[in-house]
């Protein structure tokens, strides 16, 4: 299909207070997978070349392989220059070494610092002994650099953001929680069981999330289409924590075709 760009707007049916809400979110369909990694890729160089100092937050999981792979490739190529950014993982898995092969500190020092150079790249210590501390140690970086540019966000099957499960407040700060079972499935084959699986993860805040001046929400598949589709046109309800992104004033939203097959389109 040809790649497809529009506007959604909040129903006001759903919302009592308008003003909360962002007057819509723009939502970019890709034509395939080479077309959602280059527009991915687009949108955080053309970040990187208006602010060649910016701050960006980053997601781990399979959705954004793409767009990794791509802006490594570019920053080879000598197509844009990271060396002033500065990122952040916006969550890890609690309790495991930090060179455990499924902490977001192996999976992005793997997939991006070892392939392009970047001024500074944090993660939260997955081995935290005083979880509150590290988390507010990590905030207090963040405000540091100057407060996130870009926030690069997935959304789970459950419609959690970062580690943000059912149930998390919109007001929530970086903290340490319990992860739910199905966002504990899909670490599964790492650990060889849901069982064997951590319990915990550590996870900037939705607060924390709508700080960002801008997000970007990456969703990719027929698996993500439902949860998608309520996130983004239905109520704003703590039980689907990415629905929080609708009162964001510069939400951009990246999918494939079959993610986007149960929006209702303009």
């Amino acid at each position: 299909m040809a790649a497809l760009s529009y506007i959604i707007r909040p129903c006001p049916a759903c919302t009592r207070n308008a003003s909360r809400y962002a007057t819509g979110m723009r939502v970019h369909i890709a034509a395939d997978g080479r077309d959602f990694a280059r527009r991915a890729a687009d949108i955080v160089c053309e970040l990187v070349r208006r602010r060649p100092d910016a701050v960006i937050g980053l997601p781990s999981g399979k959705t954004p392989l793409p767009l990794y792979a791509e802006l490594a490739r570019r920053a080879r190529d000598g197509q844009v220059d990271f060396r002033s950014v500065s990122s952040f993982a916006i969550d890890e898995l609690h309790g495991l070494p930090p060179y455990h092969p499924a902490t977001n500190a192996t999976y992005f020092r793997s997939l991006l610092t070892e392939h392009m150079p970047l001024r500074a790249f944090h993660v939260i210590d997955s081995e935290a002994t005083d979880p509150p501390a590290e988390c507010a140690r990590f905030l207090q970086l963040i405000d540091k650099a100057g407060g996130l540019d870009l926030a690069l966000l997935g959304i789970g099957l459950n419609g959690h953001i970062g580690f943000n499960e059912p149930g998390s407040p919109s007001d929530s700060r970086a903290r340490r929680v319990p992860l739910a079972e199905m966002t504990r499935a899909e670490y599964a084959q790492l650990f060889g069981s849901v069982q064997a699986t951590p319990t915990y993860g550590l996870t900037l805040g939705i607060a924390d999330l709508l700080e960002a001046r801008e997000i970007l929400l990456l969703a990719t598949g027929a698996m993500k289409a439902a949860i998608l589709a309520q996130a983004l046109e239905g109520p704003v309800t703590e039980e689907l924590p990415a629905s929080a992104l609708q009162k964001h004033h510069a939400l951009t939203v990246l999918i494939d075709s079959d993610a986007a097959s149960h929006l209702h389109k303009p």
